[in-house]
């Protein structure tokens, strides 16, 4: 697969700080998956540790909640899509304004506030990402935001080590910093997409509208090219 035009004009658009910091986020990514296959044997089985996936069921059971910085995700299963083996689900919790509400440890994580969903990643078996995806309001529910706020929403989704997590939580958070220009796209294309279908609360509800964007990817191959630009650029 291509690397995607998207990271690349976007890095070739970046000063060299910007693409050293992007670079570091790659890197910090791919140790994160390597830590994550030593210590459970995949990033995958970090998550599942060995059970039978059974079809919507999450994993961890009780998800994995970060309560510094906000950010909820799980693994599950429920579709056969080419290589997909599952996906994550990410979220951010926020009020109704956009702004961070604490989930607070031993209270029911939903009840202050919705967790807004920001995007699904999807795995093959071998829990290398496969693609990237967003989903409609009525899929996951919480409180719904444009592209812009959902981009500010998850510039501050980056979650810090949640015991017995902390690889996983480390290769997410370089990885969302790592691919936000794509994710931005796919943001923007969703709210296209939503737009074509009448009224937003209409849209929002409308069950044959179900994944709203979505982008392949080949995360070996967009880690190379991006360690190409930073050699051209000067970057270490």
């Amino acid at each position: 697969m291509p690397v995607s035009p998207i990271l690349r004009r976007h890095w070739r658009s970046i000063n060299a700080t910007e693409l050293n910091t992007t670079l570091q986020h790659g890197q910090s990514c791919v140790e994160a998956f390597a830590d994550a296959t030593q210590a459970s044997g995949s990033l995958l089985q970090s998550w599942v540790q060995g059970a039978e996936v059974v079809e919507y069921k999450h994993y961890p059971p009780s998800d994995i909640i970060d309560l510094r910085s906000g950010t909820q995700f799980y693994y599950h299963a429920h579709r056969t899509h080419g290589d997909e083996h599952g996906h994550l689900h990410v979220f951010w919790h926020a009020t109704a304004s956009g702004r961070r509400s604490r989930p607070r440890q031993g209270r029911k994580v939903w009840a202050r506030s919705a967790p807004t969903h920001m995007l699904a990643i999807a795995l093959d078996a071998r829990g290398l990402p496969v693609k990237l995806f967003t989903t409609n309001r009525w899929v996951t529910d919480g409180h719904w935001f444009d592209a812009t706020q959902t981009l500010v929403c998850l510039d501050r989704c980056r979650p810090g080590p949640v015991s017995g997590h902390e690889h996983a939580c480390a290769w997410l958070s370089h990885f969302l910093a790592l691919y936000r220009p794509l994710i931005a796209d796919l943001l923007e294309r969703r709210d296209a997409r939503l737009k074509g279908h009448g009224r937003l609360e209409d849209a929002l509800n409308n069950k044959r509208l179900e994944v709203l964007s979505q982008s392949r990817i080949d995360w070996a191959a967009d880690l190379d090219a991006l360690q190409v630009e930073a050699t051209g650029a000067g970057c270490e």
